[in-house]
């Protein structure tokens, strides 16, 4: 492929003039409508706003708030100065709050209104009182105290600023500069800060959404965090670079107003985890008719079961929706199927590499490349990230010599090039000396209709090493008895794959990106069963 060469902004430039009395951003909860010559002043303003506060090229910003359009001029305007955005989950912990201020050394913290969740202040206060660089609180809303600045009286900034000091100061970004520090969802422990660049997201965002189909008049509904690299960077810069439209239904994951917001804006595109997808379409306002429109997708993040492809595509009609794999330290995704290809091979695998970057699938302990249909752990190389800040370490473990980027999963790749993910290398059980893979036995159990999801897991045992759960929640209005889930499992796995314990759940233990932790539902399966 040919590499772009263009930062961010320097691309948004062209879209702005291609389109400029087109959608580009719409809430519809707040009734805020951006063509892309909107944006592009508004961005403008952001960007001038951020020079008078004395923020530099390279000076971190961190950026902890819902969903909504100011997210994104805040992000686009930073990245246009050439400063590093650092996105934080709006749901972190107090201590992950601080640890990820001070480890990435932000000057500045703009965050949701006081109003909306009190938290913020307090939170804020208390850090900026700790963290010495953090020199101002920029607030997506109406101030609580003397120490933050609303949004408002940000804008008003950028009167203090030219024209030309704010041409001058974006012209000197480069394409290979980095623009973001994004922290790993922290599912396993301590997040690390995953540094990337506009070369990488750029192209990486015109590959992906070209294997879509994604074009200038599609309108992408974006009900995924932006905190995450699939809500920022995935669905809402890969859609503006493209000149789509971004549909935003709220602050937060709400089916009601998500549902209202395709049906009214004509969304083309929906983006989620199978988790989310479920909750809407499972969801008693679900109407049909009213996805007329949607067409095409992304499911990600999670395994899709095979029955909810079946749904959405031939009862739905949203026939060319596919599944993509990737992860932060990519700069995006990795592999995707491609919109013809059979529903089968949508769930059974994650598609095909990208043409930006190569996989290849290595023994895990050799590194040794190996041959198709082998398990082993998925590595990448194209497009990756400069580096986990201030973490060397890190980085050379993850990192070979001959770049590539060991991923963690496991998974297998077939003479086609289409790979399937098979486990976690950390989620693999062990129980009495055997290996157990939780994807496996969580295919079987998909495949009983009343299923809606089910997660497997393990948890210490004092003579077994590891125990093997299965906690599943049913379709609305579905009964079953855990005994019939226990004889399905029988029926298709051999008895050393048999999960032990089983459980019907209302609800799993999940990150603010909707990924399941799996280390929490340990803890909790050793407390219930030990």
């Amino acid at each position: 492929m040919q590499v772009i060469h263009k930062t961010i902004n320097g691309f948004l430039e062209e879209i702005e003039a291609a389109y400029p009395q087109q959608d580009a951003i719409i809430h519809t909860e707040r009734g805020v409508r951006y063509n892309f010559k909107d944006l592009s002043r508004e961005i403008d303003r952001s960007a001038r706003g951020f020079i008078k506060k004395g923020i530099n090229a390279g000076d971190k910003v961190g950026l902890w708030a819902h969903n909504s359009p100011e997210w994104l001029l805040s992000f686009l305007g930073l990245t246009k100065i050439g400063a590093i955005t650092v996105p934080i989950d709006p749901n972190t912990t107090a201590e992950n709050l601080h640890f990820i201020l001070t480890q990435s050394e932000c000057r500045g913290l703009i965050i949701s209104g006081a109003s909306e969740n009190i938290k913020f202040d307090e939170m804020t206060l208390a850090a900026k009182k700790q963290i010495p660089a953090l020199q101002f609180i920029i607030v997506l809303g109406d101030a609580s105290t003397e120490e933050m600045t609303p949004w408002h009286d940000f804008l008003e900034l950028a009167a203090e600023v030219s024209d030309q000091a704010l041409d001058e100061t974006a012209q000197a970004v480069q394409a290979t500069d980095p623009m973001a520090i994004m922290y790993t969802s922290g599912t396993t422990g301590q997040p690390k800060g995953v540094v990337l660049d506009h070369l990488g997201l750029v192209n990486k965002s015109m590959v992906g959404t070209q294997r879509q189909g994604i074009a200038a008049e599609d309108r992408l509904c974006l009900f995924f965090p932006l905190f995450h690299m699939m809500g920022n960077t995935c669905i809402a810069l890969a859609g503006l670079l493209r000149g789509a439209a971004l549909i935003m239904p709220s602050e937060t994951f709400d089916p009601p107003k998500v549902l209202r917001a395709i049906e009214r804006e004509k969304c083309t595109a929906i983006y989620g985890s199978p988790s989310m997808l479920i909750s809407l379409i499972d969801h008693p306002q679900f109407q049909k008719e009213d996805w007329k429109t949607v067409s095409k997708g992304i499911i990600g993040g999670a395994p899709c079961p095979i029955e909810l492809m079946r749904r959405i595509v031939e009862d739905i009609g949203v026939s060319d929706i596919t599944v993509a794999y990737g992860i932060t330290e990519t700069s995006s995704w990795i592999t995707m199927t491609h919109p013809d290809d059979p529903i089968e091979l949508r769930v059974s695998t994650i598609g095909t590499a990208l043409p930006c970057n190569d996989v290849k699938i290595v023994d895990p302990g050799s590194g040794e490349p190996l041959a198709s249909n082998q398990q082993g752990e998925l590595c990448t190389r194209g497009f990756l990230m400069k580096e986990y800040y201030k973490m060397p370490a890190a980085t050379a473990a993850a990192v070979d010599k001959e770049e590539w980027f060991h991923t963690g999963d496991l998974g297998e790749m077939d003479e086609k090039g289409y790979v399937r993910i098979t486990g976690r290398l950390k989620d693999v059980i062990v129980r009495d000396g055997a290996d157990i893979y939780p994807v496996e036995v969580e295919e079987i159990i998909y495949q009983l209709p009343e299923i809606s999801e089910v997660q497997v897991f393990g948890f210490p045992h004092p003579q077994k090493g590891q125990e093997v759960a299965a906690w599943v929640k049913l379709k609305t209005g579905a009964e079953m008895s855990l005994d019939r889930i226990a004889q399905h499992v029988k029926k298709h796995l051999p008895e050393e794959k048999w999960p032990r314990h089983y459980k019907i759940a209302s609800e799993f233990p999940m990150t603010g990106s909707g990924k399941i932790q799996k280390f929490k539902l340990a803890e909790m399966g050793q407390l219930e069963y030990l």
